[in-house]
């Protein structure tokens, strides 16, 4: 498979996820709950945490009396589907509605043209036992274990980006560009492969994607850490979330 043919297969896979009936355009809601019973918006019944992970629901009425929620297990009540999140230890109740108007509204996923420019090689240096701080949207910072720095070169510019290892695989970085703002989200994450055992690695721009975050302000992304920040615009990957009427 050729290079455009394979980028453009990652793409149309890119916003069959974005556009599903429960995927990220359809989180309407992040509850961060007590231990006291309350009230959630659009769902019925009571939600407090269980404290050991968990999440249970009760007067719930035709639903049943009561329901606990833990790790990946979800519940659908009406439309609307319920998943357990949990951030480091802090839980939450998501609600994901595919009536939101968001993502009924979903149209597609803007993206630069591809180009074999723009995969770039880069060195990788390892930094065992170096942590990085990571703070997410809602101001929420914790500290990441980091799995190198990528070093290279664009227009002549030398540039680092800082990496974490991806529980799929390979690397995963958050940067951001002279491009955000104006015609791209905030700020986007880099899928890397794993660089080679003499530490030669390619960073292909061409999948930058957008974060969750670009779909519903309800998710928590992180944001870029200090040092993945360029003046440098790079018009590559996607850009923005495109909304119909």
């Amino acid at each position: 498979m050729g290079f455009e043919e394979d980028w453009r297969d990652w793409r149309k896979a890119r916003e069959r996820y974005a556009g599903a009936e429960y995927g990220p355009a359809a989180l309407e809601s992040t509850n961060w709950l007590i231990t006291e019973p309350a009230a959630v918006d659009g769902v019925p019944g009571l939600w407090a945490l269980t404290g050991d992970g968990g999440i249970r629901g009760s007067d719930l009425g035709t639903a049943g009396s009561s329901v606990t929620l833990t790790g990946t297990q979800t519940l659908r009540l009406g439309h609307r589907e319920l998943r357990v999140f949990d951030r480091r230890g802090a839980v939450a109740l998501r609600v994901f509605n595919p009536r939101r108007p968001e993502r009924e509204r979903f149209s597609g996923i803007d993206a630069y043209p591809p180009r074999e420019g723009w995969r770039v090689a880069a060195r990788f240096e390892q930094t065992p036992g170096e942590t990085v701080t990571v703070r997410a949207i809602d101001g929420a910072t914790h500290e990441q274990d980091l799995a190198g720095r990528l070093h290279f070169a664009l227009d002549g510019i030398r540039l680092t980006l800082a990496a974490t290892r991806s529980s799929q695989g390979g690397l995963t970085a958050v940067f951001g560009d002279g491009t955000n703002g104006i015609e791209t989200y905030r700020f986007r994450f880099l899928p890397i492969d794993e660089p080679d055992a003499d530490g030669s690695a390619v960073i292909d721009f061409n999948r930058a994607y957008l974060p969750p975050c670009a779909f519903s302000d309800q998710y928590v992304c992180p944001q870029p850490p200090d040092g993945n920040r360029w003046s440098l615009p790079i018009r590559a990957g996607e850009r923005v979330v495109v909304f119909g009427r």
